[in-house]
C-alpha cells in the first residue's frame, strides 16, 4: 500500500508550502556518507521507526523515503504509514531528479561562540552566569564549576528567577554551555526574547580545552528535575529488575493511556 511517486509527483510534494515534507535516506550511515540525494537527511530505518519523534517533528507530515535498491525504503514507508504519516517512495530513490530546498531556521537567533583560546579571558572579564544545557546525565559526570543545569522549558525562569543561583539582570552576560550549536541557539532564542541582552555560548569541550575548573555532581540535577531522562528505561539494561518491571508495565499500558483521537491516526491492517 505504499505509493511509488514519480519524480514530478514527489517534486509537487516538496513545492507544496501548505504541508511539511521530510526527505529521508534510510540506508546505513556509511552509504549515506558515500552519496545521497542532495538535501536529503539521514535516518537509519530501524531507529526511524523506534524513535520517530527524533527525526519527524510534524504530525501528519509527508515523508519521502529513499534508498538505492527499492527494498528498504518501501518497508520503512509501510511502517511509517501505519504510524499515520503520509509516506511514499520515489522512482529512482537517491538518484531521483528532485530539487530539495535547504532547511531554514529563521526563528533561531545568532548567538556568538566564544573560542577555547579566548574563553578564559572572556569569562574573567564578563563574569557571566553559567548555564549548562547539555543532557542531565552528562552534566552530573562533568560540567563547568559553578554552572547551573537547565533545559529549554525552564531556561528563562531559571535565569531570571535565580532558582538555580543568582538571578541574571538583563544586562548581565549569560554563557550557555552546550553539546552543540543548535541546542545553544534554541536556548539563546528564548533568553533574548525574554529580554536578556548578552547571550553567548561555548561547547562544553571548549571549557575543558581552556583548562577552566570542572566539577561533578552525581546527585544533581535530581532525578525529579532530570526530565530529559527516563531512569527506568535505561536502568533495566544494568540488571535492575524493578526497572525492567516498570518498563514492561509502562509499555503494556500505553494503549490504555491513549484517547480515541490519538489511536485513530494509526493505519493498522484489518484484524
Amino acid at each position: 500500500g505504499v505509493p511509488a511517486l514519480t519524480a514530478a509527483q514527489a517534486q509537487g510534494w516538496l513545492d507544496d508550502n501548505q504541508r511539511t515534507t521530510y526527505v529521508l535516506d534510510v540506508r546505513s550511515a556509511e552509504e549515506f556518507a558515500a552519496g545521497t540525494l542532495p538535501g536529503a537527511r539521514h535516518a537509519a530505518g530501524g531507529q526511524l521507526l523506534q524513535a520517530t519523534d527524533q527525526t519527524i517533528g510534524v504530525r501528519g507530515s509527508r515523508v519521502i523515503v529513499l534508498d538505492d535498491e527499492n527494498v528498504r525504503a518501501p518497508v520503512m514507508a509501510a511502517w511509517l504509514r501505519r504510524l499515520g504519516l503520509d509516506a511514499a517512495t520515489v522512482e529512482g530513490g537517491i538518484s531521483a531528479p528532485l530539487q530539495v530546498r535547504p532547511v531554514e531556521s529563521p526563528v533561531l537567533s545568532t548567538v556568538p561562540e566564544i573560542s577555547p583560546g579566548e574563553l578564559a579571558a572572556w569569562v574573567a572579564r564578563h563574569k557571566p552566569k553559567l548555564m549548562d544545557v547539555q543532557p542531565s546525565q552528562a552534566f552530573r559526570i562533568r560540567h563547568a564549576a559553578g554552572a547551573a543545569w537547565s533545559i529549554r522549558p525552564r531556561i528563562v525562569s531559571d535565569v531570571q528567577s535565580g532558582q538555580m543561583g543568582e538571578a541574571a539582570p538583563p544586562e548581565r552576560h549569560v554563557l550557555l554551555l552546550a553539546a552543540d550549536r543548535s541546542t545553544a541557539q534554541l536556548a539563546a532564542t528564548d533568553l533574548l526574547a525574554a529580554g536578556l541582552h548578552h547571550v553567548s555560548w561555548a561547547p562544553v569541550d571548549s571549557w575543558v580545552r581552556a583548562g577552566l575548573a570542572l566539577q561533578a555532581t552525581p546527585a544533581w540535577p535530581t532525578d525529579a528535575d532530570a526530565i530529559d531522562y527516563l531512569f527506568f528505561v535505561h536502568d533495566r539494561h544494568d540488571g535492575n529488575l524493578e526497572a525492567a518491571r516498570r518498563y514492561l508495565a509502562w509499555e503494556t499500558g500505553l494503549i490504555a493511556q491513549c484517547k480515541p483521537d490519538e489511536l485513530s491516526v494509526f493505519r493498522l491492517p484489518p484484524a
